[in-house]
């Protein structure tokens, strides 16, 4: 919790909210003097489409992720090497440095997936799919159909064994979920592999999938997965990686094929393109921690604002909320920073759109239970 604090203090935003007093919200009463007549009101700052950016660096406007179109060519397909050049990274990557990858022996998974890479581009480019194949870091902003990063997993457990593959747990894209499932589809029939089921949050938030945090990661829109295929730390996944490349490569690029042959139109997350206009009324509740978040240390109740079309709003009030007379409906006004701002986006524990900074809480009326 500490950790998320200090990312969001770090951005101006205190949660006073977790603080409980008594009564009622102090914001529903106003001074005359703060709506007196002939008063210049105070300035605020508004924001558009055109002035909010997202992404790590400000890469984005949200008025040009709502207008994006692919860009003109073939189909394009980057297969990422795992661990490839670690010694060369940016200094914003520099934590990948001292990570080379799972190993036993002189067996390596960086050397594995080199080799595998480059089956699996000369099947895709054999399909007419252009391919480019990427080391460590990932250009900034890449764009394409689709993103790869090949790795094998390995565990101190020698029996753990089988593949995984996951997309980002926060997708702009609204596609990597069907990319992840027609990978799986097919590398699950093709290499008769088990299916391991332990998908790390470290996959689901792996770095070059993190625009908001880091530079050298892929574009909002490209559909992304992370293919562990398979333990080099086990004798059989071992074995098979080391001599049934061609099929390892084959099924990966039938599962991207497969994946290619789909309507491929982005499809952003409901909403989060647009910028709420206030006042927003709505319901003052317990913000959502994520599902995947549960059981953590978050705190148990942070209040936010639930809109009638369901949508949540994090609070940063300029009174404290009092959260034992949670629920109670209400209109609020203040100024909208979309979630997606923050360098810890992809680790936020809240399913929130975003915040409403400043908040103003102008009416309170209790809420049925």
């Amino acid at each position: 919790m500490k950790r998320i604090l200090l990312s969001l203090v770090a951005i101006g935003i205190v949660i006073s909210a977790v603080v409980v007093v008594r009564g009622v919200p102090s914001a529903m009463t106003l001074p005359f003097s703060a709506t007196e007549e002939d008063f210049d009101n105070e300035p605020v700052e508004l924001l558009d489409a055109e002035t909010i950016r997202v992404g790590q660096g400000g890469w984005y406007t949200i008025a040009e992720l709502a207008s994006y179109k692919r860009p003109e060519g073939p189909l394009r397909v980057g297969v990422q090497i795992g661990h490839l050049d670690n010694d060369k990274v940016p200094e914003e990557l520099k934590a990948l440095t001292a990570n080379t990858g799972a190993s036993f022996g002189t067996v390596t998974e960086r050397e594995l997936m080199k080799q595998i890479g480059e089956k699996v581009r000369v099947e895709l480019e054999a399909r007419g799919v252009v391919v480019d194949v990427l080391p460590a870091t990932v250009p900034p902003k890449y764009e394409a159909d689709a993103f790869i990063a090949l790795h094998a997993d390995g565990n101190q457990n020698r029996r753990a064994r089988g593949f995984k593959i996951a997309g980002p747990r926060r997708d702009y894209s609204g596609l990597s979920e069907r990319l992840v499932s027609s990978l799986t589809t097919a590398y699950a029939s093709t290499t008769k592999l088990p299916f391991d089921d332990t998908i790390t949050r470290r996959m689901t938030a792996y770095y070059a999938f993190n625009w908001p945090r880091y530079e050298h990661a892929i574009h909002p829109f490209t559909p992304a997965a992370i293919v562990e295929t398979g333990y080099v730390t086990n004798a059989v996944d071992r074995a098979f990686l080391i001599n049934q490349q061609d099929v390892i490569a084959t099924a990966i690029a039938d599962g991207v094929m497969d994946f290619l042959a789909t309507e491929r139109t982005p499809n952003p997350p409901a909403g989060s393109l647009e910028i709420p206009s206030m006042p927003l009324s709505g319901t003052v509740v317990c913000a959502p921690i994520r599902a995947d978040r549960g059981g953590t240390t978050t705190p148990e109740c942070v209040p936010g604002l639930k809109t009638s079309d369901g949508t949540h709003y994090l609070l940063e009030p300029k009174e404290r909320i009092a959260t034992t007379s949670l629920p109670f409906t209400t209109t609020v006004r203040g100024r909208y920073v979309p979630a997606n701002t923050l360098p810890n986006y992809f680790w936020f524990p809240y399913e929130v759109r975003g915040f409403i900074m400043e908040s103003e809480i102008a009416t309170v009326t209790v809420a049925p239970l």
